[in-house]
């Protein structure tokens, strides 16, 4: 998911760019603040999941972000504080890059050894080959199931990773690493998370 403060523009540019783009939706949430009822207002826009093969990609616009961005619902027991990586794994890095060059500019998207990366504010999208992502996350990785393309590890900023340890030490094959934790595919509905500082 991408924040965009207009779905209709992103919609209309996807359109333009010959990418296949869903209408966009209107829909709320109830959200209970000091004992009233609010509803919680987006607008999204969707790549069609039938035609992009790593799944859902979509853009939300919040439409009441002072109903659901608040700081009481910011923190958590394990540390998170923000998304660092994306890591999607692809046979083909440049032809799933050409999505991302079309929604966002060339400029967006940088080559590395492994595929490629696209700056997403503070975190980055990797779309990297299914035998890099092995390598770097070994048996706590993710299984294709099946799947050409796929989310394969998501990894959080934390402040403390000796707070998030004693967090999820109950988590089955847990790794402890010297800058980093990873909870293994296994035990995270076949994605990898990993937390570091």
């Amino acid at each position: 998911m991408f924040k965009t403060d207009d779905a209709e523009v992103v919609h209309a540019h996807a359109l333009a760019a010959g990418l296949p783009i869903l209408p966009v939706q209107s829909f709320s949430r109830a959200v209970e603040l000091d004992g009233a009822r609010q509803d919680a207002r987006f607008r999204t826009t969707r790549l069609d999941p039938g035609k992009i093969a790593m799944g859902r990609v979509y853009f939300c616009e919040h439409r009441t972000p002072e109903l659901v961005w608040r700081r009481e619902w910011q923190s958590h027991p394990n540390g998170a504080r923000t998304i660092a990586r994306v890591i999607v794994a692809t046979g083909d890095p440049q032809q799933t890059a050409s999505l991302f060059r079309a929604l966002f500019g060339s400029e967006a998207v940088t080559e590395c050894a492994s595929g490629c990366v696209i700056a997403a504010g503070v975190a980055q999208v990797e779309l990297t080959l299914p035998g890099a992502i092995a390598e770097e996350f070994g048996d706590a990785a993710a299984a294709p199931a099946g799947r050409a393309e796929y989310l394969a590890a998501l990894e959080l900023k934390v402040a403390s990773l000796a707070s998030t340890a004693e967090q999820l030490r109950q988590v089955p094959g847990v790794r402890i690493e010297a800058r980093r934790i990873m909870v293994p595919a296994r035990a995270a509905f076949n994605t990898t998370i990993a937390f570091s500082a």
